[in-house]
């Protein structure tokens, strides 16, 4: 019998979160990001894209104000996407961080 594996799941960091979708935005990822669901993020202050959370960064996204909600990848350009924003519990085990 043939084995399978499961991938991380949209939204399978969350514990729980603010009824309806007060929780959640639709933002824009800037391009050059391929993302997964539980990724922390920044916000980058000129443009007010999101992209991944780096504290060496001095562009706004030195601060972690986001997770990603499920993957999205804009390696080919800026796109839009689905952020955990506030009002929300997360399993701090299945966030995706900053790596360097």
């Amino acid at each position: 019998m043939s084995s399978i594996t499961e991938t991380v799941h949209s939204s399978e960091f969350l514990v729980s979160e603010a009824n309806g979708h007060r929780s959640r935005e639709e933002v824009t990822i800037e391009s050059g990001q391929d993302l997964n669901a539980g990724h922390v993020l920044g916000q980058v202050s000129s443009s007010g894209e999101y992209k991944e959370y780096n504290p060496n960064n001095a562009d706004g996204s030195e601060t972690a104000v986001a997770v990603a909600y499920g993957n999205v990848d804009a390696s080919g350009g800026a796109k839009d996407g689905p952020i955990i924003a506030r009002d929300a519990e997360v399993s701090a085990g299945d966030l995706v961080w900053f790596d360097g």
